[in-house]
């Protein structure tokens, strides 16, 4: 079981960046790439990987719900989109949803995660739970 921070929201146009010194928000110049790709689901990160700025884990929460910059939800892992830099980005579902991989979302939702991540290089690309955990024990070793 893992625990999502709310970092960015449908809300917000613009990237919003964590203020650990004060649990707070700022909104910052540049885009939010959920917002300029129409891709309207929670982002954030996951608790248990640390805190922005330090090293963490982004983790995109297949979600309509409404959530608050900073909330904090349980989720279940589903998935990861593989990028040669390391900035993995984790899927995840909220744990009451009846979702075990990627790949059992709807084909909208999959639309959706494609657009977000379209151009796809060499060694990247969308994998299911298996990879994700492997990649998450994996990763955790070098945090």
């Amino acid at each position: 079981m893992y625990h999502m921070i709310i970092e960015q929201t449908k809300e917000y146009s613009k990237r919003m960046i964590y203020q650990p010194d004060t649990n707070t928000f700022i909104q910052s110049e540049k885009d939010s790439l959920t917002y300029a790709k129409n891709f309207f689901k929670p982002y954030g990160w996951i608790k248990e990987s640390g805190t922005p700025p330090l090293p963490h884990w982004d983790v995109i929460l297949m979600s309509d719900d409404n959530y608050e910059l900073g909330d904090e939800l349980e989720i279940k892992i589903i998935g990861v989109f593989l990028r040669n830099d390391r900035d993995n980005k984790y899927v995840a579902v909220k744990t009451d949803r009846n979702i075990g991989d990627l790949f059992e979302l709807s084909p909208c939702e999959l639309d959706d995660l494609k657009r977000l991540y379209s151009c796809i290089n060499n060694k990247e690309g969308w994998f299911g739970r298996e990879i994700a955990l492997k990649c998450l024990s994996e990763c955790g070793k070098s945090l």
